[in-house]
């Protein structure tokens, strides 16, 4: 199952109550504080997405540089677990804005 985690732009006009999906074809599983996820297929692998939406409450280049950290945190997490020998899904990073 391949990751596709999905950054917002900090400036972005998505309401944090409108839950669009980032790709067509994806269904909303579960919405946390951060992010929301969502599951569906990408280029014919079933996927999980995770779509982190803009604090409207931070600094844009905070909420910006929080984003690229977690991001790149979750993905550095999924790599330690596949050279570990745990199962993990494979990953893209997709940013959006």
């Amino acid at each position: 199952m391949a990751a596709v985690l999905a950054e917002g732009s900090a400036g972005g006009a998505e309401s944090e109550a409108a839950a669009v999906p980032p790709m067509a074809g994806l269904e909303m599983v579960q919405q946390g504080a951060e992010a929301r996820v969502y599951r569906g297929l990408f280029l014919g692998w079933p996927t999980v997405a995770k779509h982190r939406f803009p604090k409207r409450y931070r600094h844009p280049l905070l909420e910006e540089r929080l984003s690229r950290r977690r991001t790149a945190q979750e993905a550095r997490s999924l790599l330690r677990c596949r050279r570990a020998g745990k199962e993990a899904e494979d990953w893209l990073w997709k940013a959006v804005g």
